[in-house]
């Protein structure tokens, strides 16, 4: 089953120092810092730089889609 944008605006509503909303920050925080880092090592293909920046992008957006449930709010494509 598929949850509604409320329900889990309302399961990410728990405290920042909840164990398991600190452990999935810290996993995308840690993914985010190795994507960019592996984007910017100089003797990459344009390919793999594009790549490489695509994913963290993705991660970032990601990053704006939990912060806006936990805020109430709701993000369009164009936010991201």
């Amino acid at each position: 089953m598929k949850l509604t944008d409320e329900q889990l605006s309302e399961a990410l509503s728990v405290s920042e120092e909840h164990p398991v909303l600190k452990a999935i920050g810290q996993l995308i925080d840690d993914t985010l810092r190795d994507e960019v880092h592996n984007a910017i090592i100089p003797s990459l293909s344009a390919e793999d730089r594009a790549y490489n920046a695509g994913r963290a992008a993705a991660i970032k957006d990601l990053i704006a889609q939990i912060s806006a449930l936990r805020n109430g709010r709701e993000l369009t494509s164009g936010q991201f």
